[in-house]
């Protein structure tokens, strides 16, 4: 097998929350792409071994043997297919020729005919027919809704890209011609790797590390292209993370991101290192020092990854939160920063809701909370975008950026 000219692969997220199988990958890729820039490619499918260290394992369906002006057009189309971008990772979607390359198995379809078919492989993955249709797109673009969607971590449930997925796809189905992007979250703790690497374009690498009692750990972490190292601590030990500042492979890199969360704030770091410590309270005792600074960990994710450059591009900001009883009272730091800069830039924002057991509400800008008569999640995002859909474009109201510690996202 050769891969010829220009080749495009399609990483489809399979985490526990997709439960998607290679065939099913492959019928989504079936019913997506249109046959208009792939009659004639030939097809390969792989699991993506390659990218161990990535957060989120991946399958990849792939185009080969396009003419690069074909290939580009391709991307171009693709980018616009939102049921699609769906399924995929959040980080690097998309592939080009070298990748499928290095995977250790890697299974022949064959070639897609001009009437949609795939023949002549050594492999077979569902419909084996290409029938999907250019991407709806929107003819003003001043006039269609563009949306920011940046749900936060379900505990338990939903990682933050987990969500995102799940709300792009009911946009999706809702708003067909609206524009969409989605943007990882995370409050200085657990999710700060992925927020900021796949906001950044950095890289996912792994290394082991030895325990207090001697056994060996694997650990993950990310490089931006700043050369600026991402470390999540807050299930190391003071040791563990001397070790991960120390680590043979980055010898050269000094500056790091060490998001502790809720977890022990480090008083220093190894000598020639400098870090920007991250937690979701800072106590007024944490004093910086020459190689330590201790910040805000929402408010610093969000600077870097230019979450405000985004959302100046949006009418609606999309949020995810957790309440604490039917006033719709919260303490969500996080959610406070998303509704904070809304103020800030006045855009409009819809929260979707939920309670510990199982319950939905919507709140859009000022309104009062709305129950959602749904114990799905699917269905409960379908029924915000609803809202959003039937909600004209108006410039947001004007109120004042006010804090408080706990945040009542209802007037009830």
């Amino acid at each position: 097998m050769e891969y010829s000219k220009f080749s495009l692969g399609l990483r489809f997220a399979m985490t526990s929350d997709s439960n998607l199988t290679p065939t099913d990958c492959w019928n989504i890729t079936f019913s997506e792409v249109p046959l208009t820039y792939v009659a004639g490619s030939t097809l390969f499918g792989a699991w993506d071994d390659v990218g161990a260290a990535d957060s989120e394992s991946a399958y990849i369906c792939m185009f080969s043997n396009l003419p690069l002006k074909v290939g580009k057009a391709l991307f171009a189309q693709l980018q616009n297919k939102p049921v699609l971008l769906s399924y995929l990772t959040i980080y690097r979607p998309f592939i080009q020729n070298n990748r499928v390359e290095k995977c250790s198995v890697v299974d022949y379809l064959g070639q897609v005919q001009p009437d949609g078919s795939v023949t002549d492989g050594e492999a077979s993955f569902g419909l084996m027919q290409i029938t999907g249709k250019l991407p709806e797109v929107c003819e003003k673009p001043g006039h269609c809704t563009r949306i920011l969607i940046a749900p936060d971590a379900w505990a338990g449930k939903f990682t933050s890209a987990d969500a995102a997925r799940h709300m792009l796809r009911s946009a999706s189905r809702v708003l067909p011609k609206a524009l969409l992007r989605t943007q990882l979250i995370a409050d200085g703790g657990q999710g700060t790797i992925d927020a900021l690497v796949c906001s950044n374009n950095g890289r996912y690498r792994k290394a082991n590390i030895t325990t207090s009692s001697g056994e060996a750990r694997e650990m993950h972490y990310g490089i931006l292209p700043n050369r600026t190292i991402v470390i999540e601590s807050e299930t190391l030990t003071q040791e563990e993370l001397t070790q991960a500042l120390t680590l043979p492979q980055n010898k050269g890199f000094t500056e790091y991101i060490i998001a502790a969360g809720a977890g022990v704030l480090p008083d220093d770091v190894p000598e020639g290192r400098y870090a920007t410590v991250l937690g979701k309270r800072i106590p007024a005792s944490q004093r910086n020092n020459v190689r330590v600074e201790y910040r805000n960990g929402i408010e610093t994710v969000l600077e870097e990854c230019e979450f405000n450059l985004h959302l100046a591009r949006a009418d609606w900001l999309i949020a995810l939160t957790r309440l604490l009883d039917d006033a719709g009272s919260m303490k969500d730091a996080t959610t406070d920063a998303l509704l904070f800069h809304c103020r800030v830039l006045r855009k409009h924002v819809a929260v979707l809701a939920f309670t510990e057991d199982g319950r939905f509400f919507a709140k859009v800008d000022d309104a009062p909370l709305v129950p959602i008569e749904t114990t799905s999640f699917d269905e409960a995002a379908d029924a915000l975008f609803l809202i959003i859909k039937n909600t004209p474009i108006s410039p947001a109201p004007l109120f004042a950026p006010v804090l408080h510690e706990e945040t009542v996202i209802s007037d009830m």
